[in-house]
């Protein structure tokens, strides 16, 4: 297994740097970089959000996870809030390709002023990194026991891959390898699913219930921490703003929704039938299942399906955290900045990923920052009302807030019954609404207040 995986890895790695280079379009400007001229169909614009979902660590790692270690109510905690956004964006997606912005920044800066603007960037650079990381870490942890080579070195080789290829055309080169990717990680499933299959072992512990982790509280707080903040994802966002249309936008959250169903829902819940029940995590899950594969062709095809698994994630994420700093954050655009972001949030999101060893933490967090920092600020903008006040108070206080309440809980500090080691998502929420309505209380109650400018 070792040679086949070592030989898999780098030469996958040359062939979508090489693919990447060939595939630059012509005549490419300073925002067409990041924007691909708004020309991508639905179809290649719903493989390419899809195989950003199917990656290594959400997906495959973390979807098996939650079906080992919740049963049946695996469900709730990782299908059931990402189908039901989709779902969401599926209805609106044609009004929301309409918006004439490309980033909730540059939205926020419309309605606010680039204060806000600033501020929002923020959190959507903390949490991409934070993404990153972790795919980054659970990845390089799978291919260094497969390849046996060192932790670190898989790691650093990783992230240089994925920043010369995106280098060269910015999301097209995100796009393009994503439709490959999607392929290859799909059959990669299908190779676990053989592999548990073809073995001896049945966990009839995934098709029951857990009780006592999975109570309405804990889908509760589930849910709060996802939806808000998935309903404002820089990820889904840039997939409909890339589109022609808001008819191939639409299709794009179709195509989505029917993989989420396959590889977040079916798929990790059939191959999580099939690990020993004394394994817990999702990376050991994985390797196990590897470990089983005794067909070299089978095993050279798994071998690329975990690579391209790994890649998918990680190039979106450094992407739109690229896309933030030289998009959003930097007044003066040039296409050699945009290059440099896309290095610097590199660095940052291989530190990430040697802090962060809890896929939950790592996901709840993320998300929990969306959900308490800028979910408030996006439907704020929506308003009529000048709600300025309270947009930049919950944008400069509640990232740190939601840190400081997950850092206390984590620590024993905080202990709410039923939770799970997610009640800091409930508090920080509260915290958000309390300081919002506190900030802009007078304008928020208001009903014939008049637009200010920004």
């Amino acid at each position: 297994m070792k040679s086949v995986f070592l030989s898999v890895f780098f030469i996958y790695s040359i062939v979508v740097i090489v693919f990447s280079f060939f595939s630059r379009r012509k005549g490419e400007t300073t925002e067409s970089f990041w924007t691909d001229n708004r020309q991508v169909s639905g179809l290649k614009s719903g493989i390419s959000l899809s195989a950003t979902f199917m990656s290594i660590s959400w997906s495959v790692a973390y979807g098996i996870e939650v079906f080992l270690n919740y049963g049946k109510g695996g469900f709730y905690v990782l299908a059931l809030p990402w189908l039901i956004v989709l779902g969401i964006f599926f209805i609106f997606a044609p009004t929301l390709r309409d918006i004439p912005v490309f980033s909730q920044p540059e939205l926020i800066r419309e309605r606010f002023g680039r204060k806000a603007a600033l501020f929002s960037a923020i959190p959507i650079l903390i949490v991409f990194i934070i993404w990153a990381g972790a795919e980054l870490s659970v990845a390089s942890k799978i291919i260094s026991r497969a390849t046996e080579l060192n932790y670190t070195i898989i790691l650093i080789f990783s992230v240089l891959t994925i920043a010369i290829y995106m280098s060269l055309s910015g999301v097209e080169a995100v796009i393009v390898t994503d439709v490959i990717q999607y392929t290859l990680i799909a059959v990669f499933f299908f190779i676990l699913l053989f592999a548990g299959a073809t073995s001896s072992i049945n966990s009839v512990n995934v098709l029951t219930g857990s009780d006592t982790k999975v109570n309405p509280f804990f889908i509760f707080l589930t849910l709060l921490a996802y939806l808000p903040g998935w309903l404002v994802e820089t990820d889904i966002w840039i997939r409909l703003q890339v589109t022609k249309n808001g008819k191939e936008a639409r299709k794009a959250m179709g195509v989505a929704f029917l993989n989420a169903l396959l590889f977040v829902f079916l798929l990790p819940m059939a191959v999580a039938c099939f690990v020993p029940e004394n394994i817990k995590s999702g990376e050991k899950a994985v390797f196990f299942l590897l470990s089983l594969l005794k067909n070299k062709f089978v095993l050279s095809l798994a071998a690329i399906g975990l690579v391209a698994a790994s890649m998918s994630t990680i190039d979106t994420c450094l992407n739109v955290a690229a896309m933030t700093v030289s998009y959003d954050l930097k007044k003066e655009k040039t296409k050699l900045f945009n290059i440099a972001s896309i290095w610097i949030v590199s660095i940052f999101a291989t530190l990430s990923a040697v802090y962060f060893n809890s896929l939950k933490d790592a996901f709840y967090l993320s998300s929990g920052i969306f959900s308490t920092t800028l979910f408030i600020p996006v439907i704020a903008a929506y308003s009529k009302k000048n709600l300025k006040k309270g947009v930049i108070a919950v944008l400069t206080l509640s990232p740190f807030a939601t840190i400081v309440f997950y850092m206390l809980e984590k620590e024993g500090f905080l202990n709410i019954p039923n939770a799970n080691g997610i009640g800091y998502i409930l508090i920080s929420m509260l915290f958000s609404l309390t300081i919002f309505l506190l900030f802009s209380g007078k304008e928020f109650f208001s009903k014939h207040k008049q637009i200010s400018e920004t």
